[in-house]
């Protein structure tokens, strides 16, 4: 769905005309449904890591505390856990907080790992790694708005009737809609009830999820050596 099929869909269900045009619009009611688009894309977007929000960056080491280019344009946050020197086939520990890193800097001794933070918009790495490695993390993009067709993200804001989510079309819809309410004053308790729990519902259907064992760590690698199970004649 567009931007325009989701205002026409939120007004259909609101039982208010529903326009030929969102972005073009002079109506105050329709330009409301815009921000309130704009609003709840970008509340959608920040709530959790949705799979289809998350990219990979890599970037090649220089020798140097500041890695230059590290952070994409799209960067919103990172994926905890997932920086790794490919080179060397380690992980990074980090984001570090500015108190663990300004104790990390002034310790006369380095750290034997290599450590990271972004601040300033730039990526961070102590002790300064050797020039050419390859680093990789995992981050959610802000960019939830395809602007180009091209399935990918573009925006963080609509720039056109013809712009498409990112996320669930429907979430976005019923977010509209008890916002819209909200916002002009009507009961919307039961439509602020059903957006939550279809939102959970994504949530726990978004990417997949781990097997939690509560035995105990849960194997992944399949029995070795592999043997059928059964009775077997001796």
């Amino acid at each position: 769905m567009s931007l325009l099929t989701l205002v026409q869909a939120a007004c259909d269900r609101l039982g208010i005309p529903m326009p030929g045009a969102v972005m073009s619009s002079n109506d105050e009611t329709i330009r409301v449904m815009r921000a309130l688009a704009t609003q709840e894309g970008r509340e959608l977007a920040r709530r959790v890591a949705w799979q289809n929000l998350t990219q990979e960056s890599s970037f090649t080491t220089v020798a140097a505390e500041t890695q230059p280019g590290a952070i994409p344009a799209d960067f919103d946050r990172f994926i905890n856990e997932t920086a790794w020197n490919y080179t060397q086939n380690r992980s990074l520990i980090g984001p570090v907080d500015p108190q663990q890193w300004q104790q990390l800097k002034a310790s006369l001794v380095g750290p034997p790992w290599l450590h990271f933070r972004q601040r300033g918009n730039a990526f961070l790495i102590i002790p300064n790694p050797p020039a050419g490695e390859n680093i990789r993390f995992e981050y959610v993009s802000r960019f939830w708005v395809d602007t180009n067709g091209d399935g990918l993200g573009e925006a963080d804001a609509w720039a056109a009737d013809a712009n498409t989510a990112l996320l669930s079309e429907e979430l976005i819809t019923l977010g509209i809609i008890w916002r819209w309410l909200k916002r002009n004053r009507l009961p919307y308790n039961d439509e602020l009830q059903e957006y939550q729990a279809q939102v959970n519902q994504a949530i726990g259907r978004d990417g997949g999820k781990r097997t939690v064992s509560m035995g105990g760590q849960y194997d992944t690698a399949p029995r070795v050596p592999s043997i059928q199970d059964g009775s077997w004649p001796l």
